[in-house]
This record gives C-alpha cells, sequence and structure tokens, in this order.
C-alpha cells in the first residue's frame, strides 16, 4: 500500500530519481528478457488466448499498460525510468514486427500457421490437435458464421487471429446440423 508521506513535490525525484546509470542498462536487459519470454508464452498457449489480436499486439498493451500504471501510481519510480522502459517496449514491438515481416523462418515461429479445418462439409480432426481445438469449439465458430448444417461449408480456415473464415457452397445439400440439440448424430469422417 502506497503512503501519502511517500508523496512529495521534487522535481529531481520526480523525474530522475536516486538512481544511477546501471539500472538503465539493467532495466534494457529486464525488458528484452522479459518480452522475449512473454512472446514464447504467448505463442505457445495460442490463438484462442490473443483473439483478434496478434500476439505481439497482445504483449504491448499488458507491457505499456504495466509500465505507465506505475509510473502514475508509484512515486518511489521516477519518470526516467517509466519513460526507458516504455520506450523499450515500443522499440522491442517496432523491431518484433519487423523481423517477423522480413524472415520467414522467425514469422513461422512467432506467428501461428492458418489451419484448414473444415473441407467438403467434412471436419478435419487431425488438424484439431495442431491448435488444441476440440470439435464443439469448431461447431462454435461454424454457428456464429451462420452456418446450420456442416455439408454447407466447403472449406473454413482457423486463422492466425483465432477466428474461423468460412466458404461456403452455393446449393449445398442440407444434411448434418451442427446446432447443438443434434450434434451427436452427425457421422464425422475425417476427410483429408
Amino acid at each position: 500500500m502506497i503512503e501519502g508521506s511517500e508523496y512529495f513535490f521534487d522535481f529531481q525525484r520526480i523525474f530522475i530519481g536516486d538512481f544511477d546509470l546501471m539500472i538503465y542498462l539493467e532495466i534494457v536487459l529486464r525488458v528484452v528478457i522479459i518480452m522475449t519470454y512473454t512472446i514464447i508464452i504467448i505463442r505457445w498457449i495460442g490463438k484462442r488466448a490473443v483473439g483478434g489480436l496478434g500476439s505481439a499486439d497482445v504483449l504491448i498493451i499488458i507491457a505499456m499498460g504495466s509500465a505507465v500504471g506505475d509510473a502514475m501510481l508509484y512515486p518511489t519510480i521516477p519518470l526516467s525510468v517509466a519513460i526507458t522502459v516504455i520506450t523499450l517496449i515500443a522499440a522491442f514491438q517496432k523491431l518484433y514486427v519487423y523481423i517477423s515481416v522480413r524472415n520467414n523462418k522467425v514469422r513461422k515461429i512467432t506467428h501461428p500457421s492458418v489451419l484448414k479445418l473444415v473441407a467438403n462439409g467434412k471436419l478435419l480432426e487431425k488438424n484439431f490437435k495442431v491448435d488444441e481445438i476440440d470439435k464443439n469449439e469448431v461447431l462454435m465458430l461454424l454457428r456464429q458464421n451462420g452456418i446450420k448444417y456442416l455439408s454447407e461449408v466447403e472449406h473454413a480456415y482457423y486463422e492466425q487471429s483465432g477466428e474461423l473464415s468460412v466458404y461456403k457452397y452455393d446449393n449445398p445439400i442440407l444434411e448434418n446440423s451442427i446446432l447443438p440439440e443434434n450434434v451427436d448424430s452427425i457421422d464425422y469422417k475425417d476427410n483429408t
């Protein structure tokens, strides 16, 4: 808890504090380690954890929010430290995006691939394991896209954002209802 006695008006303390120059080198090291580790963890958790945002977007929101909030609330953190952290986070994010765009090997590691989950009205269940998604979640995503019958779907792709892109047949034969009350009666043959 913050004590009221910790607040007193002193420009030197507000902007610089009593830190020596070595603290800034430590901050650089801390930011690089934590940002790298967090990218790896977000990637490991998967698409569902980040939703419609990319992993870099989630990371910058969390990291910036913490750095900005700490600087505004805690009188023991000089603004120069917070500004250094915020600048490093922004620079790290720009570098992360730059490297990912320029290098396909890095992009394959840092960005999840697009997976085909439905082909020709059949669930491709072996692809579910890649992103640890289950049949019920795929059916829910299909229903959220206005699909009532599995046979309506020519192709469905699980995007990097965690959303499902669905391509329907123009004139489908309506069979294999994916409405919750009918799910247990569907024959799910993997058509790959």
